[in-house]
C-alpha cells in the first residue's frame, strides 16, 4: 500500500539525523509527524521532544507504532489522512507544550504525489513555525527558486508567500527502501511571522498567479486576458499603471511584486465582475 502512496521508506542513518538536527529539536518542543511509515524519525523524535502526534494513513503501519509507543504518553499515533485531518482540532491537547506563542515544528518523508496538497494544507495554518520535509528534488528546486528561472512558478509563490525557504542536503536513491526513480532533498522551511499579503488579500494573491501562470509562454498580460476575460489592451494598462511590463512573462515577475499587485488585483477583479454582470444584465432587458 505504502508504495502505491508514492512512499519510500527512509533508512541513511547520516540522513535521519540531518533532518533531526535541521528541526532545531528541544525538549519543549512539540512536534507533528507526517507519514512515520515504520518509525525511523519517529523514535529519535520521541528521545528529543516534549510531546510527538504521528499522522501515518496506513493502517498495519500505525498500528506497528502504537504498540511500539503505547507505553510512551508523549507520543500519539494516528491513522488519519493528513489531508483529512482539522490540524487545529489534532493538536488541541491539554498535555501539548503548544501555545500560540510556541506553534509547533513539523517534520516528515513526504509521498512525492501528494507533497504540493500536504503543503497547501500546512503552510495557510499558522500553528506551526519550523517545518523539515525530505521531497523530492525537482519539487524542492522549484520551491526555492528565483524569479527568471523556469523552476519558478505557482508552488514558488505558494511556499515563499508563508515561508522561507532552505535546502539542507540533497539525498540519494539508495537512502530509501525501495530506491526511488529519483533523488530527493531535504528542505527547512521557516513559517514567517508576517505573510507578505493579508489574509484578505490571500485569494487576490492566488488568483493573480494563476491567472499569469496558465499561460506560461505567452506574456503576462495575455495570460491574464484570457483568465479575467478582459481585453488585452485593458489588462497592459492595469499592468503598465502598477509599474510591470506587460510584455514580461509571468516567471520574470518577483514575488514581492505579485504580493504588492494582490490588493490592486482584488479590485480590478470586482470592477471586471461588476462590468461582465452589468453587460449581462443590459444584455437580458433588450
Amino acid at each position: 500500500m505504502r508504495q502505491r502512496l508514492g512512499q519510500h521508506f527512509l533508512r541513511d542513518p547520516k540522513v535521519i539525523n540531518t533532518i533531526l538536527a535541521a528541526a532545531e529539536l528541544s525538549k519543549d518542543d512539540a512536534v507533528l509527524e507526517i507519514g512515520p511509515g515504520k518509525g525511523v524519525l519517529t523514535m529519535p523524535l520521541s528521545q528529543h521532544v516534549g510531546r510527538l502526534i504521528a499522522v501515518e494513513l496506513d493502517e498495519n503501519l500505525a498500528s506497528r507504532l502504537q504498540k511500539q509507543f503505547v507505553n510512551t504518553p508523549s507520543v500519539q499515533i494516528v491513522r488519519a489522512d493528513i489531508l483529512k485531518v482539522d490540524l487545529p482540532v489534532l493538536v488541541q491537547d491539554p498535555a501539548l507544550p503548544n501555545s500560540p506563542d510556541r506553534p509547533l515544528k513539523i517534520l516528515g518523508n513526504l509521498p512525492y504525489s501528494i507533497t504540493s496538497p500536504i503543503f497547501e494544507k500546512i503552510l495557510v495554518w499558522p500553528g506551526w513555525q519550523i517545518g523539515v520535509f525530505l521531497i523530492q528534488r525537482e519539487v524542492a528546486e522549484r520551491i526555492i527558486a528565483r524569479e527568471g528561472s523556469r523552476d519558478f512558478g505557482i508552488l514558488t509563490l505558494a511556499v515563499q508567500l508563508f515561508a522561507d525557504a532552505e535546502p539542507i542536503c540533497q539525498v540519494k536513491p539508495g537512502a530509501f527502501s525501495p530506491p526511488p526513480r529519483v533523488s530527493s532533498s531535504v528542505l527547512r522551511l521557516r513559517r514567517k511571522r508576517q505573510p507578505l499579503v493579508s489574509h484578505e488579500e490571500v485569494a487576490a494573491f492566488f488568483d493573480l498567479a494563476h491567472g499569469a501562470f496558465a499561460h506560461r509562454r505567452k506574456t503576462i498580460a495575455n495570460s491574464l486576458a484570457f483568465h479575467t476575460g478582459k481585453h488585452r489592451m485593458e489588462v497592459e494598462k492595469w499592468l503598465a499603471h502598477h509599474r510591470i511590463n506587460p510584455g514580461c512573462r509571468a516567471e520574470t515577475i518577483a514575488l514581492a511584486d505579485y504580493a504588492r499587485l494582490a490588493g490592486p488585483w482584488s479590485i480590478f477583479r470586482r470592477e471586471t465582475d461588476l462590468t461582465t454582470r452589468t453587460a449581462t444584465s443590459t444584455i437580458r432587458r433588450d
